[in-house]
């Protein structure tokens, strides 16, 4: 159902995704690292969900969203065990027995253990003995992890992905990520002192549906679940919401509880997911109000040159701001998705963002 607003598991219920699942299926035989990006709500983690589903190969989500600003070790060694126990069954006890004599690990029952401390597991030793067991059992062990920029902060990261990538031949890594520059960053791909420096790699973008995409999407929608909704109202929906299918799903899905379909219930949700980018905004303004300024500035202008974003914050702040802090504020803006640079002008990415900082400015 297109309208369940749970992250989709049955490519049935995952609308105008076949190239990229395509794309993944034939990258399985040769990729080890598959990188999944797109902007939030665009429905990455559905993706991965059907994608992994179809491949016919053992696999294992780690799902780091929820997770602490820079989790620790711990946390993210806890969230390994709970995706190793999520395991499908008939997979899965044959890989414990490979697994039961590793340092850090135990096999209670039907269930993983793992020592979450520092000396506990080894990560490149445990995913030694993933890819020896994948090789006996002649498939791909498929490791996803969910949002990896939530876990930028350890460093420890880039380099066991790139001793995976280098070292076993029956695993590959999938990632997923909304803060594009900050995964990339992180990642390091194209940073010669990064571990995964020049790293094959096979990116796929997940994009906003184009409005005849987004117009289907809600007509199948409101027939899946019998109502009729009037064409002047899913135009109004798909001028809206941007062909966002995060937006168009939660409007979809309140017109299914209400039994009825109307302008001003995609106002609601217009109103409503721009309550949420706001929040999301809102926490880059605790490091800097600057950016608060800089947002403010573009949902009310639209678009803007660098120069005159600069002449805004130096208005504001009435003082002089240096070239380089400007333009760090810009880059930052852009690598976490709020913001892009289209033709010399910068602009806010999400119309909804836009409509919820017109709603209520960010702080000053």
């Amino acid at each position: 159902m297109y309208f369940d607003p749970r992250p989709k598991v049955r490519r049935e219920d995952l609308y105008d995704r076949e190239k990229e699942l395509e794309q993944f299926s034939n990258a399985l035989p040769y990729a080890s690292l598959i990188v999944i990006t797109g902007l939030r709500r665009t429905g990455k983690t559905s993706f991965l969900n059907v994608a992994l589903a179809e491949a016919n190969h053992p696999y294992a989500i780690l799902d780091l969203r929820g997770l602490p600003y820079n989790p620790s070790h711990a946390d993210i060694v806890r969230r390994l065990e709970g995706a190793f126990n999520k395991i499908n069954r008939k997979w899965f006890s044959g890989l414990s027995e490979m697994l039961r004599h590793l340092k850090g690990v135990s096999i209670l029952g039907n269930m993983v253990s793992f020592d979450w401390s520092k000396r506990g597991v080894d990560l490149p030793e445990l995913f030694g003995k993933v890819d020896a067991w994948a090789s006996k059992n002649k498939k791909r062990f498929l490791m996803a992890f969910d949002e990896i920029q939530l876990v930028r902060g350890d460093k420890g990261i880039p380099r066991l992905f790139a001793h995976i990538v280098d070292s076993y031949r029956n695993l590959t890594l999938v990632v997923t990520g909304s803060e594009i520059g900050l995964l990339f960053d992180f990642l390091g791909f194209e940073n010669a002192g990064s571990p995964l420096y020049g790293r094959h790699f096979v990116q796929i973008q997940m994009g906003n549906f184009s409005a005849s995409a987004a117009e289907k999407f809600l007509t199948l929608g409101f027939q899946q679940v019998g109502l009729a909704a009037p064409s002047e109202v899913i135009h109004y929906a798909v001028q809206n919401l941007d062909g966002v299918v995060g937006w168009l799903t939660l409007f979809g899905a309140r017109c299914r509880d209400k039994h009825s379909c109307s302008k001003e219930m995609v106002d609601d949700v217009v109103s409503e997911g721009g309550r949420l980018a706001r929040e999301e905004a809102l926490k880059l303004t605790v490091m800097s109000r600057r950016y608060g300024i800089i947002l403010n500035f573009l949902a009310k202008v639209g678009s803007a040159s660098w120069g005159e974003i600069k002449g805004v914050i130096e208005a504001k702040e009435k003082h002089s701001v240096t070239n380089s802090a400007v333009s760090n504020l810009l880059n930052t803006l852009v690598k976490v998705g709020l913001v892009e640079k289209v033709n010399g002008k910068y602009g806010i990415v999400d119309a909804l963002l836009v409509n919820g900082i017109r709603q209520e400015a960010l702080p000053e």
